[in-house]
């Protein structure tokens, strides 16, 4: 009788071929299920370790003068708190209770964090690329206080979507749209801070 398994050679191209095809997708499958729902798993990860990216808070930190009031939106493991001058006051937020002092929040559930004090300063360290509605989340977030620190990693020209994808990132602006975007949401921008891997930091204010 003739055996219906297929050969060896065939087996492994056929292996070869699914491992491409879900390396494909695993992309797109982080990014379907980021805009379903937060993915609280992976935020409770980074509050409980420093993260890769604490650089960016610490130059933030070093653009805030002593004796501020900051509250941190999307404030992870709070190192921002560390990179702080003397005599600030800091208002750790995030989807993660994490911390007594954490006031919990999930903007895109629609849920921002009810504070009963106007910061100086309002700290966004690599929260608008996860932003469904950016504008509204920034329209909502600068009622918080005078200035807005906030950090994005533009799409770069030519570039594609696939590994902002991988990221879980849910908008993908260029320069010129991100700050059309400040225009809109009735924000001054200035920026404040350029690193390397095309990321930027602005810092904004109300139009009065």
């Amino acid at each position: 009788m003739t055996s219906l398994n297929p050969p060896v050679w065939l087996r492994q191209i056929a292996c070869v071929v699914r491992g491409s095809v879900n390396a494909t997708l695993v992309p797109f499958k982080a990014a379907v299920r980021s805009r379903l729902r937060t993915d609280k798993r992976r935020w409770r990860k980074v509050a409980t370790e420093v993260p890769p990216w604490d650089q960016r808070n610490k130059l933030i930190g070093q653009l805030i003068p002593a004796n501020s009031s900051v509250v941190d939106l999307g404030c992870g493991a709070m190192t921002l708190k560390g990179w702080l001058p003397p005599g600030c006051v800091y208002q750790p937020c995030d989807v993660v209770k994490s911390a007594p002092e954490v006031i919990l929040c999930d903007f895109n559930e629609g849920l921002y964090p009810a504070l009963d004090r106007k910061y100086d300063y309002v700290v966004c360290s690599g929260v608008l690329e996860y932003m469904r509605a950016p504008l509204e989340f920034l329209k909502r977030i600068s009622q918080y206080g005078s200035k807005v620190l906030l950090s994005y990693n533009p799409i770069r020209d030519g570039g594609g979507k696939l590994a902002r994808l991988a990221s879980g990132w849910l908008n993908h602006m260029t320069q010129p749209e991100l700050e059309k975007l400040f225009c809109d949401a009735g924000l001054s921008s200035k920026l404040v801070l350029t690193r390397d891997l095309n990321e930027v930091t602005y810092e904004l204010a109300r139009i009065p």
